[in-house]
């Protein structure tokens, strides 16, 4: 998958209502494409390449996990335990993800 199908897919499905409440940034390494940052920032998204300075979590795995994550078609305790996604820094965020992208079906 191409780095800005990813991201169109992430910003089809992001709820801004299920981000209300939320600040943080998320930092996704994944191994098949380049590297990302996510702002959430109470009801907006904003996804940029490269490395954030200071992320909240980084989540390190391949896009179809983070898809099948964000899809909930894969538990995010299932993916973590299984080794699929490995999480740096707050894990309540990145068990927050998937309620922030209930949107669209992509």
């Amino acid at each position: 998958m191409e780095d800005q199908q990813l991201i169109a897919k992430l910003r089809a499905r992001f709820d801004p209502e299920a981000a209300e409440s939320v600040s943080a940034i998320y930092q996704f390494d994944l191994n098949d494409v380049d590297d990302y940052h996510m702002t959430i920032d109470h009801g907006t998204i904003d996804i940029q390449p490269g490395r954030h300075p200071d992320p909240g979590v980084t989540i390190i795995s391949d896009t179809q996990t983070l898809l099948a994550l964000v899809r909930k078609e894969l538990n995010t305790m299932q993916a973590l335990l299984t080794g699929k996604v490995k999480v740096k820094g707050d894990i309540g965020l990145a068990s927050r993800l998937p309620k922030l992208f209930g949107k669209s079906k992509v």
